[in-house]
């Protein structure tokens, strides 16, 4: 076993410790190590993975994460919680979506590389624990600094992974999302480039066992009621693990979810750019239904006039809007799904 598996096999029922994951060291000799955060319970039961910042300015989740474990009522528990406030420390030091030792995308890298690039050896040696101990993992991040959004779901299917839809869906469907995307792991023309396979969820996921994101808010800074929002979807995939018997407050999130339920699910969305550079001013909040030609926002240039008024030609729902004026051509300014659905869950 390795560090964390080991740690948490020595650790006493209903009982917490923390602790450091070596990976390597900088040129100054400063340690590269991923710190960890566990909880037992008194009784035996499932073990939850929860990771925060695998691009290091995502702040949102490390505080959820932080607070989720540091709440968990030990003497009622079952099974046990590893959280990873920080899975990209060089990044998250540095401030940064990505380590400036290389500047490569943590959650493309996976499973990572023992002997590869820092960021591939960070991920290799994180995902040799998760993929060791762990039934269920919860991936917390942010949309870009640049964006107003409100919380919401992704996940991703995999093709040999015998995990259900349904299943990943009704956890989402916990954490309250304005909607929920499945995220194609073959590049399709909206989406953004890169490796979307090599995210640790998707790695978790071919495990056989459940893994999902979920989307708190914007980088770079704190946004309270969604880090409230990220606790108590923490709470609800507790319960629905089995870790505590749902008898709890429903307010608080320890109250067993309901059976059934209802999610927004995005069947087809895709970025939104610039033609023309200058200053975005969006005309829309996240969650507005947008029918044809009604605007996203206008485009002035560096004179005030407007050279630009971007619309559709089909509704659209808005899931993130810029809030950061200055654009170039090519510069995201929306995020939006063109095609979605109410989702009926299974009940009881």
């Amino acid at each position: 076993m390795t560090a964390i598996t080991d740690h948490l096999a020595r650790l006493a029922p209903a009982s917490r410790d923390k602790g450091r994951l070596p990976v390597g060291n900088t040129a100054s000799g400063a340690e590269i190590s991923l710190p960890y955060l566990l909880a037992r319970g008194r009784h035996d039961g499932p073990v939850l993975w929860v990771t925060a910042t695998v691009h290091g300015d995502e702040v949102n989740g490390t505080l959820a994460a932080l607070e989720f474990i540091r709440t968990l009522d030990l003497g009622r528990m079952r099974g046990a919680c590893i959280v990873i406030p920080t899975a990209n420390p060089l990044a998250f030091d540095a401030r940064t979506k990505t380590a400036p030792q290389d500047g490569l995308d943590i959650d493309q890298q996976f499973p990572g590389a023992a002997q590869g690039l820092t960021t591939q050896r960070v991920a290799a040696r994180l995902f040799d624990d998760v993929a060791r101990v762990g039934d269920c993992l919860i991936s917390l991040h942010t949309l870009t600094a640049h964006f107003e959004a409100l919380p919401y779901g992704v996940y991703k299917l995999h093709p040999d992974a015998p995990v259900a839809e349904d299943l990943l869906l009704r956890h989402l469907s916990f954490y309250d999302p304005s909607v929920v995307c499945l995220m194609p792991t073959v590049k399709a023309a909206d989406e953004l480039p890169g490796n979307i396979s090599g995210a640790i969820d998707y790695q978790f996921q071919a495990l056989g066992k459940p893994a999902f994101m979920v989307e708190l808010g914007a980088r770079s800074r704190i946004e309270w009621p969604y880090v409230h929002q990220g606790v108590i979807g923490l709470r609800r995939s507790a319960v629905e693990l089995g870790m505590f018997d749902g008898t709890g407050d429903d307010a608080d999130g320890w109250s067993r979810p309901a059976p059934g339920g209802r999610v927004r699910k995005v069947l087809k969305r895709r970025h939104v750019t610039a033609d023309r550079g200058g200053l975005f001013r969006a005309a829309c909040t996240p969650g507005d239904i947008l029918p044809p030609g009604q605007a996203l926002g206008v485009i002035t240039d560096i004179f005030g006039d407007i050279v630009d008024t971007v619309t559709f030609a089909e509704p659209v729902l808005v899931i993130a809007a810029r809030r950061d004026p200055v654009v170039a051509t090519g510069d995201r300014i929306g995020f939006v799904a063109t095609a979605w659905e109410e989702r009926q869950l299974p009940g009881a």
